[in-house]
């Protein structure tokens, strides 16, 4: 009877936390923009507490065999939480890092499935960062999985919201379509509403951007101190995304202070980083090339030992630098085609194959609404830097093809912002339009 009651309680418990949240997107002067009603936010909102949902049912009753990431994390995280009833040290060490390699916590991590990873590249261990978020909610969740997958749903629109609003200014013809290209990406909507990391890397992500931008404008204490926790959220979770932005970011920064012969600063930007990713080797004895290989042969051993399905044949990267140059092409092609849609599987798989011919097609009509001068556009040059980056790196270590669906999640938005830039706004204007009539 007393598990029956906390049950129902915890639902209750829920609800009132998802009123909450939307009470918030109503109020909270953030979620602010001209031209958009806050009724389609709530909807976005409640969009992604369907996707969180979608993903419980996908990873339960569907592939039950790997019991689901979503599972593993939210219960590594009942772990942790449980340390704080026996020893408030121990749990203090391993939420802050401070102390957290100790051998004494082993008999916590040894319990945990997500927290000690079998392949270790001198980075910091991004499941950590998940498994921590989901400790500390676990202080007001009752232990009901749902409230948490809400509140990594809500986290993840906030960073998408962010991104939004880092452009809607430049934007502001299209902005009902940049509405869309932001969130409305299947595999975005799917793979950022639930209990990954991907949500996460979104909120620090989206919020990393908005603040960066924001600095180059009007610098303020607060967007230097929103720079520096997203960094480190960023860097505690997926490292590789940072790296694949910090380019474009660095490029855009020097643009902005010094814009004569921008595009030179644009690939002098680009070649100055990879020099010094080369370069650190030296100092933090951490090879950034050497990993993405160790990376990937790692990766390949894994999935061989699990007989993981939709795996794909990868170039073998042979441990250096004119191994990986050689197979960026490849590498770049095989994130923005794959999977088609004649590679038959699961129903999210098939969903990634549809959404990868309708990038094409917008691709293909977009040629139609490019405006020449606004290739110009630094912009543009930081959101294809950026795409690019990111979809080499992923090809060059994902041999899943189901892995390589979430690991592009956070370039697909600026693949829109991309198009939408370097489009005409006096052509998409109306079409803007028109899809914000209709939305009233």
């Amino acid at each position: 009877m007393r598990r029956y009651f906390v049950a129902t309680m915890s639902w209750i418990l829920y609800f009132i936390y998802l009123l909450l949240l939307v009470w918030v997107i109503l109020k909270w002067h953030f979620f602010d923009s001209p031209g958009i009603e806050k009724k389609w936010l709530v909807v976005l909102f409640l969009a992604k507490i369907a996707g969180g949902f979608a993903l419980f049912v996908i990873y339960r009753y569907y592939y039950p065999s790997a019991d689901g990431d979503i599972f593993h994390y939210f219960n590594d995280g009942l772990v942790i939480h449980n340390v704080l009833f026996q020893s408030p040290s121990d749990y203090l060490k391993i939420m802050t890092g401070i102390g957290a390699s100790s051998p004494d916590l082993m008999q916590y991590y040894d319990t945990c499935n997500f927290w000690l990873k079998r392949f270790d590249y001198g980075l910091p261990n991004d499941n950590h960062i998940v498994i921590r978020a989901n400790a500390l909610m676990c202080l007001v969740s009752m232990g009901n999985f749902h409230i948490h997958n809400m509140f990594f749903g809500f986290m993840s629109f906030v960073g998408l919201w962010a991104i939004f609003k880092s452009y809607v200014k430049q934007l502001a013809q299209k902005r009902t379509l940049l509405l869309i290209a932001v969130f409305c990406f299947p595999s975005v909507w799917l793979w950022t509403s639930g209990v990954l990391k991907e949500s996460i890397l979104i909120f620090a992500f989206g919020l990393f951007i908005y603040n960066f931008r924001a600095l180059l404008d009007k610098p303020s204490a607060g967007n230097v101190i929103g720079v520096i926790v997203c960094l480190f959220l960023l860097m505690q979770s997926k490292f590789y995304v940072l790296m694949a932005a910090l380019p474009g970011l660095a490029a855009m920064a020097w643009i902005r202070y010094r814009p004569k012969r921008a595009f030179v600063k644009f690939l002098v930007a680009h070649i100055a980083i990879f020099i010094a990713a080369w370069l650190s080797q030296f100092v933090t004895q951490v090879d950034l090339f050497d990993v993405i290989c160790c990376k990937q042969h790692d990766f390949i051993m894994m999935v061989q030992s699990v007989q993981a399905g939709s795996t794909i044949e990868l170039p073998v990267l042979d441990n250096g630098l004119k191994s990986i140059i050689v197979n960026v092409p490849h590498a770049f092609v095989t994130s923005l085609l794959r999977p088609t849609i004649f590679e038959h599987g699961s129903a999210t798989m098939m969903m990634a194959g549809v959404e990868n011919l309708l990038i094409l097609c917008v691709l293909a009509a977009g040629i139609f609404f490019i405006k020449l001068r606004n290739l110009a556009i630094p912009d543009v040059w930081y959101c294809l830097s950026f795409i690019v980056i990111l979809f080499v790196l992923i090809g060059l270590t994902t041999p899943v093809l189901g892995a390589l669906v979430r690991y592009k999640v956070p370039a697909l938005p600026f693949v829109g912002i991309l198009l939408l830039t370097a489009a005409n706004g006096e052509r998409l204007q109306p079409i803007d339009k028109w899809i914000a009539a209709k939305l009233k």
